[in-house]
């Protein structure tokens, strides 16, 4: 018989639940017992994304490597066909408290990831979502690390260059160290060099998920009127500049390709901002969203937010998306597929900067903090 949920249970009796002649598997954060009559994870409160533990009030996050037996029983048998939705036998979740489990009910797999046989990371559901009070004893918060700010904001009509450069080198630390960079070529804008200049230290900021071209893939397009610069995620469309060699254009207008070649509403330098932006909003570690929203809860969000002043983003791909931000936080707004409706993206550096869309009464899909 499965423990009442959110009991403590003497760990003993945990381990029972996978039956005889178990297998104890370490991984970062837990481990892993797999049993004849259930798999059985006993894990660590943790608040880190190096090792296994509770990410949100809806999901766990268990960290590989794994051998084949963990991997077998999450993701079902060889050849991997994707992720079970329902595992069999079921998976008993236990956070370690004081020499006891606390009991967090049976959790189904969502996502996985693996090489060959080995299960590198998983994704698990939690069901019924946990309590604000039952999180905070299985996911400690971490002491709060300094949050980027939006001093930037003021320079975004008038300097956009800076706007951009304040923006990316406090959302992203330097991962590389600072090296000559090459000369651009005569058909790159002004605002298009200083972008790859920020990227020498900072890879990331070219897109997790749309994509800026590295300079050395840049080419122009088959009429030979346009540079390609940018990738939507799927290859759905491009995002292109006029191409004419030794033109003295440095900030030129932008061209969205779907179909056929769109302006966009802004010109290049702010169009890397709003790039920028929205890729920091949807790519961040940390996540706070929502789809179908009523447009009612937009007062809240720009009560503890600040909108960035630009046009809208996207507006050729019938998704004119607008941004808020404040200190760590970058949301990205736009129409939802029912009409009436907002979707909500709000992407952060840090758990803590989530801490107060907590109050805002907004039934979040996902939420991280």
């Amino acid at each position: 018989m499965n423990p009442d949920l959110f009991t403590r249970v003497d760990m003993d009796a945990a381990l029972g639940l996978a039956g005889p002649d178990s297998q104890a598997v370490p991984v970062p954060g837990a481990v892993v017992v797999v049993g004849p009559s259930s798999t059985v994870i006993i894990a660590d409160p943790s608040a880190t994304t190096a090792s296994s533990g509770v990410w949100s009030d809806q999901e766990f996050r268990l960290v590989g490597p794994t051998p084949t037996t963990v991997t077998s029983r999450l993701m079902g048998s060889l050849p991997f066909t994707g992720a079970s939705t329902s595992p069999q036998p079921p998976v008993h979740l236990f956070v370690r408290l004081d020499g006891s489990g606390l009991y967090l009910g049976t959790i189904q797999v969502s996502w996985c990831e693996a090489s060959e046989d080995v299960l590198l990371r998983c994704h698990l559901r939690i069901n019924p979502p946990l309590s604000r009070e039952v999180l905070a004893w299985v996911r400690p918060t971490a002491t709060d690390p300094p949050l980027p700010g939006v001093d930037w904001l003021g320079d975004v009509q008038t300097n956009t260059g800076q706007a951009l450069k304040s923006f990316l080198t406090n959302w992203y630390p330097a991962t590389r160290p600072q090296e000559p960079v090459a000369s651009m070529p005569d058909s790159i804008p002004r605002a298009l060099a200083h972008f790859y200049h920020l990227a020498v230290q900072r890879p990331a900021v070219l897109g997790r998920h749309n994509r800026i071209k590295p300079i050395n893939e840049i080419r122009p397009d088959r009429s030979a009127q346009y540079l390609v610069f940018g990738v939507e995620c799927q290859g759905g469309w491009t995002w292109a500049i006029p191409w004419e060699p030794g033109s003295i254009d440095t900030d030129p207008t932008v061209w969205f390709e779907d179909s056929h070649p769109v302006p966009e509403q802004e010109p290049l330098s702010r169009f890397l901002l709003q790039f920028s932006l929205h890729e920091a909003a949807i790519s961040a570690e940390y996540q706070a969203s929502c789809g179908n929203l009523s447009r009612d809860f937009l007062p809240a969000l720009e009560g503890c937010l600040q909108r960035v002043p630009l046009r809208p983003f996207l507006w050729p791909a019938d998704a004119p998306t607008d941004f808020l931000v404040g200190r760590g936080l970058v949301a990205s707004i736009g129409p939802s597929w029912e009409e009436g409706k907002i979707d909500v993206w709000i992407g952060a550096p840090h758990r803590s900067a989530l801490k107060p869309l907590a109050q805002l009464g907004i039934p979040w899909g996902r939420f991280d903090g």
